[in-house]
């Protein structure tokens, strides 16, 4: 059973009109996870509290770097979308995340559970430890390039094998 996903929660902003951000959980180098709840998010209790164990239901999104989460057959999506928690969440127009509203909290703990699972089948992350936070201003691309470094892809591993013969 993974760590409690509250425990993953880092603050990176908070005002008093546009509510409180939490940082973005990396899981692997594909899936990004967003729970949220302050006084602007579909939450319960909707306000911003400072004790994140307070609230029994959250604002969740879920995007993926490439391809996209809700690419038919090769989206984290296509895996996901059968777990009972994911009835709820849809793709907003002119979004590239699934998202919902007041989800319970022990739905958040296994879409966090889950998520990870999709990314251990499909070699994308070793163990939880390897998990990361992303903040508002840092790009997911550097976080792409920095868990993915080293890897030159499929040319990239034929020049390695040229010239070790």
């Amino acid at each position: 059973m993974a760590k409690d996903f509250r425990e993953y929660l880092v603050e990176v902003s908070r005002h008093e009109d546009f509510g409180r951000v939490f940082k973005e959980i990396a899981v692997g180098n594909k899936v990004l996870l967003s729970f949220q709840a302050s006084n602007i998010h579909g939450c319960y209790p909707e306000d911003t509290l400072d004790d994140v164990y307070a609230y029994t239901k959250w604002e969740v999104s879920m995007r993926a770097t490439k391809p996209a989460i809700d690419v038919p057959k090769a989206g984290a999506w296509d895996f996901l979308k059968h777990n009972y928690w994911a009835k709820p969440f849809d793709k907003p127009d002119f979004q590239r995340a699934m998202a919902a509203e007041n989800v319970p909290t022990k739905h958040c703990q296994q879409i966090l559970e889950d998520v990870i699972e999709y990314a251990m089948l499909k070699g994308q992350l070793e163990s939880e430890d390897d998990i990361r936070l992303i903040g508002q201003d840092e790009e997911v691309k550097e976080y792409t390039k920095k868990a993915t470094m080293g890897c030159g892809g499929c040319g990239g591993q034929k020049t390695i094998e040229k010239k070790a013969d």
